[in-house]
């Protein structure tokens, strides 16, 4: 992550800088998460814990996983000075498919060991078809990297973004959210909607990905629009649980569950308008733009962070009072940044000024990018309770949501709103 805001931050030196950052986020960052993290959380979800000896193995997959995504990067990053740099970036994605099959298999394995009436079983299945969906999209990608012309540039672009989005980040981010969206809210879970959701989401992402590939919009746009019902099936559970938080929410709206739960709402909207435009199109599916921004930050960037704003306290452990310190800090002004973070996005979204554009992307970006700051933080807070070197917090039942930091993010759109002269600019 410290890389990819080092290469954000320089990004007007680097070639082909547009493709470089998303693929630096996407593989580098959320694939490396989704690797680990599905690997752990099939552990404890299921009680399953694998012996210490497939400790390396799985280390052995990380490495070559970075490795991978490196050469594929350094591919795209030299395609102005060497016009075979397609071979780089292709052996970069043969390298992270694999790596990435081989996980999934692992994961098969797993699944098919537990007991058929296993809790949560549902979930491990949703990580294996997840894994399995980077590999075809990592081949679409290593075709792309030739520089196709249309339209088959197009088909297979949208068809990737398909497989690796909704695919491998999607189905994997509703298979966690499953267990992990009533935990972070702190409300009980009870049933789950997950085996809807993954067939659903398994059958509209079939339907999207042949429908790119054969360039016929209604058929990708219907599947885009069935993937996202599939998203809806779980959504709606979790706004129940939502609406049961509100009528006491205490100190239980905070960063990382308002972050998950405007992620999956960004996600959800942002592909049923998608879909409607593609089912809509009639003069293929180039002229349809594709939500770059919502996927990428709405969603992905927003849950990542927000999820492991909870998850790494959590994992940490100590006792109640060290895992208080350590989320306090990951919660520092946490409903003014989520409110900068959507806030912000929704303006760079419709907003026709370039200069509002790039200041309200900033204000988006900077409220993501301190993330490792609060990392560093928490876990030093969370280290000096669990040394006993300082006291950490107590339970306050009686908190309550600090909506005055709602206040100052909306007021501060509001300020950049008036500075620039409405979302329009300067008249």
């Amino acid at each position: 992550m410290a890389l990819f805001i080092v290469l954000g931050s320089v990004h007007i030196i680097i070639p082909n800088y547009r493709w470089v950052l998303i693929h630096m986020f996407t593989l580098g960052i959320v694939t490396n998460s989704i690797v680990v993290w599905s690997q752990h959380l099939t552990e404890k979800f299921t009680q399953s814990t694998l012996p210490d000896s497939t400790r390396p193995g799985q280390l052995r997959r990380i490495w070559a996983l970075n490795g991978g995504v490196v050469i594929a990067v350094m591919g795209q990053i030299l395609h102005e000075t060497w016009d075979k740099h397609w071979i780089l970036t292709q052996l970069g994605a043969t390298v992270i498919a694999v790596v990435v099959g081989w996980h999934g298999v692992s994961l098969l394995r797993q699944w098919r060991a537990l007991d058929a009436d296993k809790r949560f079983r549902n979930v491990v299945l949703g990580y294996v078809v997840s894994a399995l969906c980077l590999p075809l999209g990592a081949i679409l990608g290593a075709l792309l990297a030739m520089g196709l012309d249309a339209p088959w540039h197009e088909r297979l672009l949208l068809a990737h973004i398909a497989l690796n989005i909704l695919g491998f980040v999607g189905i994997a981010a509703a298979a966690s959210l499953t267990i992990l969206f009533p935990a972070i809210w702190r409300t009980r879970g009870g049933s789950n909607r997950f085996s809807l959701t993954l067939s659903l989401q398994a059958f509209g992402l079939v339907m999207a990905t042949g429908g790119a590939l054969a360039d016929v919009g209604a058929v990708a746009g219907v599947g885009v629009i069935v993937y996202a019902a599939g998203w809806v099936a779980s959504w709606q559970l979790w706004l129940q649980f939502t609406g049961a938080v509100l009528k006491d929410p205490r100190d239980r709206i905070n960063y990382p569950s308002v972050s998950v739960l405007l992620a999956i709402t960004w996600l959800t909207l942002a592909l049923v308008h998608f879909g409607v435009r593609l089912i809509l199109a009639r003069d293929g599916l180039a002229t349809v733009e594709l939500p770059t921004l919502p996927l990428l930050v709405g969603f992905a960037a927003q849950l990542l962070i927000g999820a492991m704003s909870y998850l790494l306290p959590t994992t940490m452990g100590g006792g109640p009072q060290a895992v208080r310190a350590g989320l306090k800090e990951m919660n520092r002004a946490g409903l003014y940044r989520a409110t900068l973070i959507n806030g912000g996005l929704l303006i760079w979204l419709t907003t026709t000024y370039s200069w509002l554009a790039v200041t309200s992307s900033m204000l988006c970006l900077a409220a993501l990018a301190v993330f490792p700051v609060l990392i560093k933080r928490s876990v030093s807070a969370q280290k000096a309770v669990l040394l006993g070197e300082a006291a950490g917090p107590a339970k306050d039942d009686a908190a309550s949501p600090p909506w005055g930091q709602v206040t100052a993010g909306v007021a501060t759109l509001a300020l950049l709103l008036a500075l620039f002269g409405g979302l329009g600019g300067p008249s």
